[in-house]
């Protein structure tokens, strides 16, 4: 016979909700609670809604409003057990076990969301996609839908370094012939509105002027919307289609609050 703590059931229910239903007896209650959490975050994500700016704010309040369910339900529930008997449960190394099940299925979830949920979260640290993304803002990226075309704006591997991530403007897709005159972007022979921008972000010559180049198949070419200070396919050539981890969608978080929630195109 033990007493269950209050405050050990709210410290185990803030690594996860159930937690402190486990320990203070109700384990049905909390593997319902784990796996409603678990479940929430794999159909928004399938759904596509988290890669979305609503999405990931809706996901937010669906956690904290769990969280705070559960912290005070399990409290509840040790404060309610004047009298407890140990169940089989309740023995340290099951917490242990709990513990690295709980570490590893988030780590699982965190390292391969991309994959697993359809969505990846990002942080711009440059300028050079200005005025479209500004060096801050944070973003959502669809994982799931990579069915690319001119004027996506999308996360990719560096070609010369697959750990650096870089987000840029597709201008060609693979055996289109792409140029730039004047500081427009020819595609095909023909201007491609999709990939213009305003001529204060194309100023340099290397910005207004780059000779016809033929993409090969597979691959595509990309540049910075800020085109006077970006690193793009100009310097370093196209981009394999493999190495698109996906399509950025929307400004989820942004030190600029006018920003949020603004539609990446």
């Amino acid at each position: 016979m033990k007493k269950r703590s209050p405050i050990l059931a709210l410290v185990l229910s803030l690594i996860s909700p159930g937690f402190g239903h486990v320990y203070a007896g109700d384990f049905k209650k909390g593997l319902w609670l784990f796996f409603i959490q678990v479940g929430g975050l794999f159909v928004l994500g399938k759904l596509g809604w988290l890669s979305t700016a609503y999405g990931i704010w809706l996901f937010i309040v669906f956690l904290l409003c769990l969280y705070t369910y559960a912290m005070f339900s399990a409290v509840k529930l040790a404060l309610a057990s004047k009298v407890y008997e140990l169940k089989f449960y309740n023995r340290w190394y099951c917490y242990l076990v709990i513990l690295a099940l709980i570490i590893i299925l988030a780590q699982t979830l965190i390292s391969s969301r991309g994959a697993l949920l359809g969505f990846e979260l990002y942080r711009i640290p440059s300028s050079s996609m200005r005025p479209t993304l500004e060096s801050g803002d944070y973003i959502t990226v669809d994982t799931q839908d990579l069915s690319l075309k001119v004027g996506d704006v999308v996360v990719f591997r560096y070609p010369n370094n697959k750990q650096t991530l870089y987000a840029k403007r597709v201008v060609a897709l693979g055996r289109d012939k792409v140029a730039i005159e004047n500081g427009q972007v020819i595609l095909n022979g023909k201007p491609e509105l999709a990939a213009s921008v305003d001529e204060s972000f194309r100023r340099n010559k290397v910005s207004t002027y780059m000779a016809e180049t033929m993409v090969p198949e597979g691959q595509v070419f990309v540049l910075g919307d800020w085109r006077d200070n970006s690193s793009d396919s100009r310097y370093w050539g196209t981009v394999a289609e493999s190495d698109v981890i996906g399509k950025v969608i929307d400004i989820w978080f942004s030190k600029d609050i006018s920003r949020l929630g603004i539609e990446v195109r």
